[in-house]
């Protein structure tokens, strides 16, 4: 009879820091996703409180459409961008940590993972930002 012995399993004793850059970019999407709201009412109270089928109304409907429209797109190409940019980025590195590994340097690709986290954040605050501004410009137009 074989003996195979049970895994063990470790529950992490710490929380893992968050790096600037990432701390920054769940800022952004907090004051996002708290702006929407007050955004969304104050649109949907500007366009009930107007007379039916006002200029104003059609105005600030296809406002809406056109922005979410724009966003998508900018955001769309600042991801793609900085996907490309992140890749020639962690292949420098990789090529990097491959040259000092093949020196003796046996710890050459320990901090790999964090520079993958990285350019992650990079990517995702690319995607975020455009939505992010039109928002926080949406807040300050509609508060005046």
């Amino acid at each position: 009879m074989i003996n195979i012995p049970a895994p063990t399993f470790s529950v992490p004793t710490s929380i893992p820091m968050l790096s600037a850059p990432a701390l920054q970019l769940q800022q952004k999407a907090l004051t996002m996703c708290l702006a929407i709201p007050q955004v969304m009412a104050t649109r949907i109270w500007k366009i009930a409180s107007s007379p039916m089928n006002s200029d104003s109304q059609h105005q600030e409907i296809h406002t809406m459409i056109a922005e979410k429209q724009m966003a998508f797109m900018q955001s769309m190409g600042d991801i793609n961008s900085q996907i490309l940019a992140s890749q020639i980025t962690l292949g420098k590195q990789w090529m990097s940590d491959l040259q000092r590994l093949a020196l003796g340097n046996h710890n050459a690709f320990n901090n790999f993972g964090m520079h993958i986290d990285e350019e992650a954040t990079k990517i995702m605050d690319k995607g975020i930002s455009p939505y992010a501004k039109t928002v926080e410009d949406n807040k300050t137009r509609l508060s005046h």
